[in-house]
This record gives C-alpha cells, structure tokens and sequence, in this order.
C-alpha cells in the first residue's frame, strides 16, 4: 500500500493495464486465427487457379491469329541478322 490512502488507485490503474494487455493479447489471437482461415482458403483458391490457368493455356487465344510460320518470308531477313558477321558493315553489332 502507498502512502496517503493512494494504494487503491494503484491497485485500479494495475488492474486496468493487465486488462488492457490481455484484450491485446486476445485481439492479436483472434487475428492469427483469421490469417490462419485465409491460409486454408489460400490452398484451395490455388489449386482452382492452377486448374484454371492449365485449361486456359491448353486453348488458343480466339483473338489471334493462328499461324504456323512467318506470315511474310521476306520480313524474317530484317530480323534474322546478318549470316557472316565479319561481312557486315552495321555499327550496332
């Protein structure tokens, strides 16, 4: 007990910071407890996307076109490079 009958107040102001910290406490429990629901939820969202993402990279884009080569044969030389290098007179390269 303190001095002057103020032993009461200490024992409330005690009382209250131990109730303080223990709602923290349990907050920060409750909290855990979600992350830990999200996580499950995590693991089962991710195999439906993987799912997703195999059925929709085994289908063609119906906005492209589908070619098998080259549309153009004469464009690929522009973007070939040059097939002797010591020939090429480019200053980039």
């Amino acid at each position: 007990m303190q001095a002057g009958g103020g032993g009461d107040a200490g024992d409330t102001r005690g009382r209250h910071r131990i109730q303080a910290e223990l709602k923290k406490l349990e907050q920060e429990a409750r909290f855990l407890e979600e992350e830990l629901e999200e996580l499950d939820k995590t693991d089962k969202v991710s195999a439906a996307l993987q799912e997703l993402m195999v059925t929709a990279e085994s289908k063609a884009d119906p906005l492209l076109p589908v070619t098998t080569g080259p549309a153009c044969q004469s464009w690929d030389r522009w973007f070939e490079g040059p097939q002797d290098l010591r020939r090429c007179k480019c200053w980039f390269l």
